[in-house]
């Protein structure tokens, strides 16, 4: 019997080669798959939302590491979650997550339509409408006792806990003025008072969540938060 020549024997092990990673591909891209189901039906079971939920496994070979106990780092999606009398999108990235439900941390964000921002502004928005531009908060409409036109610039920041919203500049009467000034305009120094900050509770977060920036983008309102090492927010029993 002859010897496999070299090149034969070349062929078979790149064959073997190939299957092998075709093998192990399917297995990998079938677990992800099934760890991504899990996650999305964990996910819509916590936030109940009116909208689709999506899970994406963002680290290379995420599914066979489910198998060994660890998941990798995680994208979780979900429209039209209800909260405090808003419907909020959300969007979670976690880092190092674990079949447990452990991470090592990781960031959210909570995208606010500008129709229920102008519903929540209370006496600040009495007859104002909330839009974004370069990351603050514009503020349009009428305002004071005269009901004079305006154009609010709104500067955001926050706590852990909460969002305030100090109005910074105003447009009116034609003249562009820094909200401390209006004092001296006889027509509008009524309008101080009316813009002084506001300051929005978040409400009861997750534990180990808290609210760490905010900013007006061109669809809404996207509250920034951040996600400590431990326990998946709401986290009952496996991740996946």
């Amino acid at each position: 019997m002859r010897p496999n020549s070299p090149r034969k024997t070349r062929l078979v092990l790149a064959a073997t080669a190939a299957t092998t990673v075709l093998f192990t591909g399917a297995t990998d891209l079938l677990a992800e798959h099934r760890a991504e189901e899990r996650i999305v039906t964990r996910a819509t079971r916590g936030l109940t939302p009116d909208g689709p939920v999506h899970a994406d496994l963002t680290t290379p070979l995420a599914g066979l590491r489910t198998l060994g106990g660890e998941v990798g780092d995680v994208e979780v999606s979900a429209e039209g979650v209800h909260r405090q009398h808003a419907v909020l999108d959300v969007n979670v990235r976690l880092k190092d997550v674990t079949t447990n439900g452990d991470s090592a941390g990781g960031t959210a964000t909570a995208t606010v339509g500008y129709d229920q921002v102008t519903r929540r502004l209370g006496a600040l928005g009495d007859g104002l409408r909330a839009g974004g531009q370069a990351g603050d908060l514009i503020l349009t409409g009428s305002a004071g006792r005269l009901g004079l036109p305006v154009t609010v610039r709104a500067a955001l920041s926050t706590t852990a806990h909460a969002l305030t919203i100090t109005p910074r500049t105003v447009n009116v009467l034609g003249r562009s003025v820094a909200v401390d000034d209006l004092a001296e305009l006889p027509a509008a120094s009524a309008l101080r008072d009316e813009l002084a900050p506001r300051t929005v509770s978040v409400g009861a977060l997750p534990h180990g969540v808290a609210l760490a920036s905010a900013h007006a983008a061109g669809d809404g309102l996207v509250l920034g938060f951040s996600i400590a090492a431990g326990p998946t927010p709401n986290a009952g029993g496996t991740a996946v």
